[in-house]
């Protein structure tokens, strides 16, 4: 997997959306997931990471100073999140931002499903609305068949794994 993400990093560093973005919104990877901490490693000024609020179920993003602590801790999940104190918020994200969105499985009309709680249809439906979504995730993750989606959940613009970009 790791030459995979290597790859997938590789593909997204070469798109202009991604050279020319204000902001762009990343997620500290768990371990079936496209590890993007390069991404950081090369725009850390433009680049966010996602902190979870349990109660509410939102998210908002911050600029970190580093990859490790004290900068991240374990948050919801188990999922390293920036410190908030330690960071600075990302503002609302424009049309001229990029929003790198996680998942369990994608399909090919740029549906997706997540981890169950909503989390980053409610982003994406307010906060991130503007910006350029696009799902990231290994080819086995894509499959054949349409996802079936709720009245909340949010259409990602394009999907890019190992293989290459796909656009919706």
């Amino acid at each position: 997997m790791t030459q995979w993400s290597q790859e997938i990093c590789r593909l997204l560093i070469s798109s202009p959306i991604f050279q020319s973005a204000q902001r762009v919104a990343l997620f500290y990877p768990r371990e079936w997931e496209v590890d993007l901490l390069p991404l950081w490693k090369l725009r850390p000024q433009v680049c966010g990471f996602p902190k979870t609020d349990s109660k509410t179920w939102t998210m908002q993003f911050f600029h970190v100073n580093s990859l490790n602590s004290p900068d991240f801790s374990r948050g919801v999940g188990g999922v390293f999140e920036p410190v908030a104190e330690k960071a600075r918020r990302v503002d609302a994200f424009q049309s001229t931002d990029l929003v790198l969105v996680p998942g369990l499985c994608f399909d090919n009309a740029g549906m997706r499903v997540g981890s169950g709680k909503g989390v980053y249809d409610r982003f994406l439906a307010h906060e991130g609305k503007l910006a350029q979504k696009w799902g990231v995730a290994f080819s086995p993750q894509v499959v054949p068949q349409n996802i079936e989606c709720d009245a909340h959940d949010v259409l990602l613009d394009g999907l890019v794994t190992e293989k290459g970009f796909i656009y919706f």
